[in-house]
């Protein structure tokens, strides 16, 4: 069994653990980019890859609206579960669906993030161009990657965040950045992009 396709997207009963273990795990590095993000409360947020949805619960304390989207159905589950409560007053909403086709109209969120899912993206300047669509004008994106695969180094994790950055670039965001924050294994870096009036 391939657990990188696990992770990429959750199926079955290993998938369903897989997702309880990335709700455990993956504390520390989502407080990180989300302090990044610098939330505000009367904002809308969107989550590219919400996994089990445990950052869906954290953004909901912080933001007026988060809505999420991932292409597993398992997740999706995980996710509707862990955040019945705040789906039933209507300030979570979870989607099956595509980061290359988010169904959400022009302008919607002042905020889109997605932790550990932009390095599957099968044309990231194409999705990027995507999540400019749904981002209001002013609206920043953040895509955080920390490299999980056996043998991944510094450099590894780097050369990601350059590769992001770049793709923001291409899609017309200005203002783009990259954090870095040391972790275990191996950094997470953080690629941002402003989205241009």
């Amino acid at each position: 069994m391939d657990l990188r396709r696990q992770f990429a997207k959750p199926e079955g009963t290993v998938g369903w653990f897989v997702g309880h273990l990335m709700a455990i795990n993956n504390g520390d590095r989502s407080e990180w980019v989300l302090a990044l993000l610098d939330l505000k409360p009367e904002e809308r947020v969107l989550e590219i890859g919400f996994g089990p949805g445990a950052d869906l619960a954290r953004v909901s304390r912080q933001a007026a609206f988060v809505a999420g989207v991932d292409h597993s159905d398992v997740m999706v589950k995980q996710a509707s579960k862990r955040n019945a409560a705040a789906i039933r007053e209507g300030r979570v909403q979870v989607n099956l669906g595509s980061a290359s086709k988010l169904p959400y109209p022009e302008a919607h969120f002042d905020k889109v993030f997605a932790i550990n899912s932009a390095q599957f993206w099968k044309d990231s300047v194409g999705t990027l161009t995507e999540v400019g669509r749904v981002l209001k004008p002013g609206g920043w994106a953040a895509l955080a990657v920390q490299p999980r695969n056996k043998g991944a180094t510094e450099d590894h994790a780097h050369q990601a965040g350059k590769g992001l950055a770049d793709a923001m670039k291409k899609a017309g965001f200005s203002e783009v950045r990259c954090e870095s924050r040391p972790m275990k294994p191996v950094s997470t870096v953080c690629a941002m992009g402003k989205k241009t009036a």
